[in-house]
């Protein structure tokens, strides 16, 4: 069974690439023969990946009958990733996507996790991964990928007490009948999405909790949305209110159910700033700071009330998503944009024996208008990726310099 919490997840599947360079460690036949035959070790645990959706209930149920994943392996005619991006003659974001599996869509015969290994000439090696939203978030997908490192660099399966976990969820929160929330429309030529990244240095080693005041990810949403409320402001004459959606992770806040600090699957709700026109055309980077950290500051003190009672949790967690939807619906009337953070999740610990990655990222971020953001290597800064209608892209990368110059802590 899926959760409530799939159940309400965006109907896509989310693409990841993990870049690792030449290794000294020789990579041969038997490293990739290896590679495989770990990820089938490790779907043991995570067997949900391996299954299809059901065929007489696909929005509320998993058939795991062990269908298998899909897996390829290509050899890239380019020394290492730069030169693959810049012999290709699309954009960038276009071009990561061939070292992502083609475009895969939610049906019963459907493969969950989609993995395509591209190997290049210096040695280095691309790992793009695509796995449906709808059973997994970013800290499913972080404990996925490092457990199939472990078991590919050490050969064993570790014995984490959370991997008997994926089923808890559902139990506590299983997905109900005929709830499926409206998308926002994507189509048409006014609609398309570009992708923009820019890395946003910080030297400091502030602590990223989002629930301190401010975090960096905090401030760097706030300038995000300051930025867009300004550009709508100066394209639409001050008359649009303004809607900015972020997810809360669940994970250790529940006091009904604390064994669920590992749980599998999808475990956040989202929480939702609102700013009307006026105050968005006033309000300085301070102010829209306080507004954000106010939003999760009130979600989780939501979260606390709530926390008792497994049907208040469901409630607010239902409740929220639609209050985002709706707003998102409301193109006429209001801009509404999403932000995501996969920050302080363990993206580069993952090594399969020739070393831990030297880039992570998203790819294919386009479904909405928003931001992303993940930590860098060092960890001392953030990389964004802004996606937005061409229109409005043009107008924010005049931004993006400013963006760069800005401190990303309070």
């Amino acid at each position: 069974m899926l959760s409530l919490f799939d159940q309400l997840a965006p109907r896509t599947y989310i693409p990841i690439l993990f870049n690792y360079l030449p290794s000294s460690s020789a990579i041969s036949f038997h490293s990739f023969d290896k590679l495989e035959k770990s990820l089938a070790e490790t779907l043991t645990k995570f067997y949900h990946f391996a299954g299809r959706f059901g065929k007489d209930d696909p929005l509320i149920s998993i058939d795991c009958n062990d269908e298998g994943v899909e897996y390829v392996q290509t050899k890239v005619n380019a020394d290492d990733l730069p030169e693959f991006l810049h012999r290709q003659a699309n954009d960038i974001e276009s071009s990561l996507l061939h070292l992502i599996l083609p475009v895969m869509v939610h049906m019963p015969s459907s493969p969950l996790l989609g993995v395509q290994v591209n190997v290049f000439n210096n040695g280095g090696i691309a790992i793009g991964i695509k796995i449906s939203h709808n059973i997994a978030d970013a800290f499913t997908i972080a404990t996925f990928v490092n457990e199939w490192a472990h078991t590919c660099l050490t050969g064993t399966i570790s014995t984490h007490n959370y991997l008997p976990s994926f089923g808890q969820l559902s139990s506590l929160f299983p997905a109900r009948l005929m709830l499926q929330l409206p998308s926002p429309s994507t189509t048409g030529p006014e609609n398309i999405i570009v992708t923009r990244r820019k890395t946003i240095k910080d030297d400091s080693t502030t602590d990223d909790d989002m629930i301190k005041q401010p975090s960096r990810v905090v401030v760097m949403m706030s300038l995000i949305w300051k930025v867009l409320t300004h550009i709508s402001s100066a394209k639409n004459g001050n008359s649009r209110n303004s809607s900015l959606g972020f997810a809360i992770n669940f994970r250790g806040k529940l006091s009904c159910v604390p064994s669920l600090e590992h749980a599998l699957g999808n475990y956040v709700t989202i929480a939702i700033a609102n700013m009307e026109a006026d105050e968005a055309r006033k309000n300085q980077l301070n102010d829209f700071v306080k507004f954000v950290g106010n939003t999760i500051r009130d979600t989780c003190v939501a979260i606390g009330k709530a926390a008792s009672s497994i049907d208040d949790i469901s409630s607010l967690t239902v409740n929220n998503w639609k209050l985002c939807v709706e707003n998102l619906l409301q193109e006429d009337k209001m801009d509404g944009y999403i932000t995501s953070s996969w920050c302080k999740l363990p993206w580069y610990e993952a090594d399969f024996g020739w070393g831990k990655p030297f880039w992570v990222s998203r790819v294919g971020f386009n479904d909405i208008e928003g931001a992303f953001l993940m930590d860098t290597k060092d960890g001392n800064g953030i990389q964004l990726i802004v996606c937005l209608k061409e229109k409005n892209m043009t107008e924010f990368e005049k931004h993006l310099d400013n963006l760069s110059s800005t401190p990303i802590v309070g």
